[in-house]
């Protein structure tokens, strides 16, 4: 974990933010100098646990994300605290098996609030950086049973490079694109699907994400952590 102060001065707001990769993305940007706002929606017990854990420089905001009132309050929450919100990781989302998912809500949290969110941050005077979560799904012609979840995500990282145009030089839009850190119940993983011969980890996730924050000369571009996954033909 980098502590080299490198994000010393800017404001990061990680959305679901409180628990597993949204969490190591939270420690890791801490680590380097951030004040980080810790979005959660039902993880309230792991947010104040982040908040004691990582201590002054860490602000927590409750928030559903499921519709554009709920995007515009934890956005203005945010902002008020130190006045802006110079990153902006959106790794909140609903992740859910074909048949058991709402349409509705995967669109609205997966798709729809990171961009509304990546609006706001592009409208600031300044602009900012964004980095949306992924998922290594997108490189595949099927979702292994997450379909509708991988479809999100694939309309999400179809606009990367778009914005990135659009909002250059103010606003920096990139992503990162995560294999499973643990294996979905029943969910079978073949020899062939990691190259690297392991899964990625939290903390391997979060330093991605730290990267691309810090890295001002790159935009539009994707970053796949995943043990090679998105290279298996699907």
């Amino acid at each position: 974990m980098g502590a080299d102060g490198s994000l010393r001065g800017r404001v990061a707001l990680v959305t679901g933010g409180a628990r597993r990769i949204g969490g190591a993305i939270c420690r890791e940007l801490a680590a380097r100098g951030a004040s980080v706002v810790v979005h959660y929606r039902r993880s309230e017990k792991e947010a104040i646990g982040m908040n004691r854990s990582l201590g002054q420089g860490v602000f927590s905001v409750r928030g559903d994300l499921s519709s554009a009132q709920g995007c515009e309050w934890v956005f203005r929450e945010a902002a008020e605290w130190m006045g802006r919100v110079d990153i902006l990781v959106n790794n909140a989302s609903v992740f859910e098996r074909d048949g058991e998912a709402d349409a509705a809500e995967l669109r609205a949290v997966n798709t729809d609030a990171p961009l509304a969110l990546a609006r706001m941050v592009a409208a600031q005077a300044g602009g900012g950086c964004v980095v949306h979560l992924l998922d290594c799904r997108i490189a595949r012609a099927d979702g292994g049973g997450f379909s509708q979840y991988a479809a999100t995500k694939r309309e999400l990282a179809e606009s990367v490079a778009r914005l990135a145009r659009e909002w250059a030089p103010r606003t920096r839009v990139n992503g990162v694109a995560p294999g499973p850190v643990r294996v979905p119940e029943g969910v079978r993983e073949a020899a062939g699907d990691l190259p690297l011969g392991r899964r990625p980890t939290e903390e391997d996730v979060a330093r991605a994400v730290a990267f691309l924050c810090e890295s001002d000369a790159i935009t539009g571009q994707i970053l796949y952590v995943d043990g090679g996954q998105h290279l298996a033909k699907g």
